[in-house]
């Protein structure tokens, strides 16, 4: 099951908090309960993120035990109830309280608790606080029984769980990986259902290289701390508004704007309807912008002095060897210039198509509509890389149209905008339909699709 039901709310029961937990099988032997993308509070009893178990022949393992004391006694009663069989380890995927506090229940057990090495020294407590007293009751931090500080590989029976240090010098996180299954259990690297958090001090350039290594490893199922969507395409959020978010940040940096001034200007508002955006996004600009200041003041430009000085002692060889290469770096500006990309030429729909046929490249449709910052948002995307025009320019022929004022053609009918419609010029096929483009990132990939199919199909050249 790729995308599941929309979750009920929690209510309380007789017997104390009742979560309500529905087990989802995702693949073989593994099963995850889904936790609601929002803030922790008396209505949901913290269930906010998500916990699975993978049945073995011995045991059950745990991967993130939940919320509270009570929600893995629930979870632990529908295990049962499915098999009879002790839980050998419990993983915790993060140090975030959300995914760690059903620890104690476990212990009582007998499992093995296994987790990163910043739990016992970052764990922040607020959960008390938020929820009611009765789906409290009896949580505690129980300390771990094992610190995971390096790639680990643990076998029950005959399966293999890797547990990952995904973020290299971070002590925080972790990911699971079961080759035997092909699965990802992927913790807090991916959200999408809510905002990323740059939270507990996590570095965004390296979760931006962490989520290339996932995308790049072998799987056909991720099942992330947060969402239900388990496809390759679940990284999209994460990855979209990591790379904006760095680009968006860098370019603030670029232009001499101080923090203030990027918080009060990067909007972003392709994702101003993800959850949580009003309580996560500001902050994440302000430690971006932190993160990304100190990563330019540590990569000054290298000035290569003490040799020119020691050179100039040998007048006549040295003048005569300096000056040629003086010369390719005075004119190293130009040459940066006359390799600038030229801006994306739009022609109306028939020349496009005309052209397109003739030069064998393909009709890129772009569609917007009135009053849409997503749209504004997707031209200044266009505008600003020089990847993307370079690809454009190469490949296809552009044509704009306006769906608020303009009968789009070939019978195309698009409801969310911007859109990007790839037309096959030859035969006037529809071969791709894209919406809501959001990150440069996002639409390199969807330009290389293009192409790929283009090229495949005979009709790019």
């Amino acid at each position: 099951m790729r995308y599941l039901i929309t979750l009920s709310f929690l209510t309380i029961s007789l017997f104390g908090f009742d979560y309500h937990l529905k087990p989802y099988t995702m693949t073989k032997n593994v099963v995850c309960f889904f936790g609601l993308g929002t803030e922790a509070h008396e209505n949901n009893g913290g269930n906010i993120a998500n916990s699975c178990y993978i049945e073995l022949k011995d045991g059950y393992v745990v991967v993130d035990s939940g919320p509270t004391y009570s929600y893995a006694q629930q979870a632990y009663t529908i295990m049962q109830n499915r098999k009879n069989l002790p839980v050998k380890y419990i993983i915790n995927t993060s140090i975030d309280e959300s995914q760690i506090l059903g620890n104690g229940f476990y212990k009582e057990q007998g499992a093995i608790l296994l987790g990163p090495k910043g739990y016992d020294e970052n764990i922040e407590l607020t959960l008390d606080k938020k929820i009611t007293p009765d789906a409290f009751v009896n949580t505690r931090v129980v300390p771990l029984d094992r610190e995971i500080t390096k790639d680990t590989k643990i076998k029950c029976c005959t399966m293999r769980i890797d547990i990952d240090k995904i973020i290299e010098d971070d002590d925080n996180y972790l990911t699971v990986y079961i080759p035997d299954r092909k699965l990802i259990l992927a913790g807090d690297m991916i959200f999408n259902n809510r905002l990323p958090s740059l939270n507990n001090g996590r570095s965004l350039l390296k979760w931006i290289e962490a989520l290339k290594k996932i995308e790049n490893s072998s799987w056909d199922t991720i099942i992330s701390a947060h969402g239900v969507k388990t496809k390759r395409s679940s990284l999209k959020n994460t990855k979209s508004y990591l790379t904006m978010l760095r680009d968006e940040v860098r370019e603030s940096i670029k232009n001499g704007s101080s923090r203030e001034d990027a918080i009060e200007n990067i909007k972003m508002l392709s994702f101003q309807e993800d959850k949580l955006y009003d309580i996560w996004h500001k902050k994440n600009i302000s430690l971006a912008y932190d993160e990304l200041k100190n990563e330019e003041k540590s990569n000054p430009t290298i000035a290569l002095v003490p040799p020119m000085e020691s050179k100039k002692v040998d007048k006549p060889k040295v003048v005569q060897e300096k000056e040629k290469p003086k010369k390719p770096e005075i004119e190293k500006p130009k040459e940066v210039k006359k390799k600038r990309e030229p801006s994306i030429q739009y022609d109306n729909f028939d020349t496009a198509m005309r052209l397109a046929k003739k030069y064998k490249k393909i009709v890129l449709l772009k569609i917007r509509s009135d009053n849409c910052p997503y749209c504004d948002e997707l031209d200044i995307v266009m505008k600003r890389s020089s990847k993307i025009k370079r690809m454009v320019n190469a490949n296809y022929r552009m044509t704009y149209l306006n769906n608020s004022r303009d009968k789009l053609p070939l019978g195309i009918e698009v409801g969310l905008t911007p859109a990007l419609v790839f037309i096959r010029p030859d035969t006037k096929e529809i071969v791709m339909t894209i919406k809501g483009i959001r990150a440069i990132g996002e639409l390199i990939d969807v330009l290389k699709e293009g192409i790929k199919d283009g090229r495949a199909n005979g009709y790019l050249k």
